[in-house]
């Protein structure tokens, strides 16, 4: 067998802008990031790292004639006292040119136990319950030069070493599928579901044709600067933004700095591409915030809101505001290249049953979003 280690190798890590280096006596041994090493200086709290470090929409590409691919990987699978208790899979997805072959779960690795501080999302407690190693192995492929794509889970940070092969890896085939950045919240990120294509953006991005980054971060899609000037840095031929439900369940804003946040984060990507398509995508449904503002609540019987006093009330944000802010602020910017779409369009309340804690779809409900998602917007994808 062959053997690579990721950053001294051919193989490409699509969706990735830099690494992490966790274990000083296996210094080849990296977690791929989704945000460039330049913004850590700028995070409110270790949320934005944790999120960053989970590789949703992250996958090696490369071309080899091997009938045999092993990846050796330390999988930490992210649980969230009394909220997220259950471990979930890591699940990872192979396409043989282009199309889908096989998916392997991870069966070991650690438990990264988090404690957070509501309705903020921060960070109080990291623990790591050690586990071992896991080998992910693909095999039966055949002899003939093939490319590859392996995707990673969206539910785990996911430690790369040693590639292994019997057969010589080499650079993959250039994509030259249209660039689409997308940015959004835990309903971006997906971390619920069961395997990588059911990310609804990935999912999307096959269905559409499209070369996906994405930076959809599990509680922390809050139209931060450093993420504008990310995505304004990072080549595009089209731009979705799904915005709202982070700033209602944490509470981290009002009417007054929503609005100017907004123009803000657009103004940024605009001085660098000032004539791609961007789409602003409103919030899927969520009961408990449609009428009511944040902060999200975590008690005995699961996440809640709380109505606010009238002397209170003056500028809150929920869902409802929300979806009305968004096209007002596209209204007045004039912008031919900037468009907007209900979430409601791509999850509402008759989806229910596929959304077990009130805020997070399932996969069923990840695949529905990107199936409606994609015939929405086809031709608007086919005219770029």
């Amino acid at each position: 067998m062959a053997q690579y280690t990721l950053l001294n190798s051919p193989v490409e890590v699509a969706g990735a802008f830099g690494y992490d280096h966790d274990q000083p006596n296996r210094p080849d041994w990296v977690i791929p990031r989704r945000l460039p090493d330049w913004t850590r200086a700028q995070y409110a709290d270790n949320g934005i790292n944790q999120t960053a470090r989970t590789p949703s929409g992250v996958r090696l590409r490369f071309r080899t004639s091997a009938s045999e691919i092993k990846l050796n990987l330390l999988i930490s699978r992210v649980v969230i006292t009394g909220l997220v208790e259950n471990k979930r899979p890591a699940a990872f997805d192979l396409f043989v040119n282009g199309k889908e072959a096989q998916s392997v779960l991870a069966q070991n690795g650690n438990t990264l136990r988090l404690e957070l501080s509501l309705p903020n999302v921060a960070i109080l407690k990291e623990t790591i319950e050690p586990g071992d190693d896991d080998l992910i192995v693909f095999n039966n492929l055949g002899d003939e030069m093939k490319d590859i794509e392996i995707w990673f889970p969206s539910s785990a940070v996911v430690e790369v070493g040693p590639i292994e092969t019997n057969s010589e890896i080499l650079a993959p085939t250039q994509d030259n599928n249209k660039k689409w950045i997308h940015y959004g919240s835990s309903i971006s990120q997906c971390g619920e579901a069961e395997r990588p294509l059911d990310i609804w953006p990935v999912r999307a991005s096959k269905l559409l044709g499209l070369n996906l980054t994405s930076y959809g971060f599990g509680g922390q899609c809050h139209i931060d600067g450093f993420v504008a000037r990310s995505i304004a840095n990072t080549p595009a031929d089209f731009i979705s933004l799904k915005l709202g439900i982070n700033v209602v369940n944490a509470d981290t804003m009002r009417e007054r700095t929503f609005i100017p946040a907004i123009h803000n984060f657009l103004d940024i990507i605009r001085e660098k591409q000032p004539n791609v398509p961007i789409l602003i995508i409103s919030p899927i449904w969520c009961p408990f915030h449609e009428t009511t503002p944040g902060p999200t609540l975590l008690g005995d019987n699961g996440l809640y809101s709380k109505e606010r006093p009238a002397e209170l009330q003056t500028g809150v944000l929920t869902l409802t505001k929300v979806r009305t802010l968004l096209p007002e602020i596209i209204k007045k910017r004039n912008d031919k290249n900037l468009h907007f779409m209900s979430g409601l369009d791509l999850f509402d309340k008759e989806d229910v049953a596929n959304m077990p804690d009130l805020l997070h779809p399932n996969s069923a409900g990840y695949r529905d979003m990107a199936d409606r998602f994609a015939k929405a917007q086809k031709a608007f994808i086919a005219a770029l």
